[in-house]
């Protein structure tokens, strides 16, 4: 597994997903630790809708961030897990990263979603997407209800 710069803007994004791993596995099964990795034989070039989705709202709600899964630069493994080859996230304008190489700077936050679609292309449908966020948003509130 590559490790991640703490300097890289995708560091705040993997970050979050982490610390949703160790109070919810369970939610971050579809990552990878780390996120970012050097593709093998056990890799294949996919974008999976779940793990799409846990990015997304990890990186949004506790980063400000949004990692954008560009085909040919995300992968799956045969456990199922997702991982990136490079990091490439979309910020909003106020983002010290903006600027940054790999950062896409976003007008506002619904232009967020907006090239998280666009990048992921046809191998997520915006519905499919959709879908996944709204379910982790919903066990997300129970898992959090749950544990207070």
């Amino acid at each position: 597994m590559a490790h991640i710069a703490m300097t890289s803007p995708l560091a705040p994004v993997v970050a979050a997903v982490e610390g949703l791993r160790r109070r919810h596995p369970a939610l971050t099964r579809s990552v990878t630790r780390g996120l970012v990795i050097t593709p093998t034989a056990e890799w294949s070039r996919a974008i999976d809708p779940e793990a799409a989705a846990v990015l997304l709202v990890a990186g949004w709600t506790r980063a400000r961030r949004v990692p954008l899964l560009i085909p040919g630069e995300t992968f799956v493994n045969r456990a199922g897990q997702l991982g990136v080859r490079r990091a490439h996230v979309a910020v909003l304008a106020d983002d010290p990263a903006a600027g940054a190489p790999g950062v896409v700077v976003a007008r506002d936050r619904a232009d967020l979603l907006d090239l998280v679609a666009e990048h992921a292309g046809a191998e997520v449908p915006a519905w499919e997407l959709a879908r996944h966020v709204t379910a982790l948003l919903a066990a997300t509130s129970v898992a959090l209800a749950a544990s207070r």
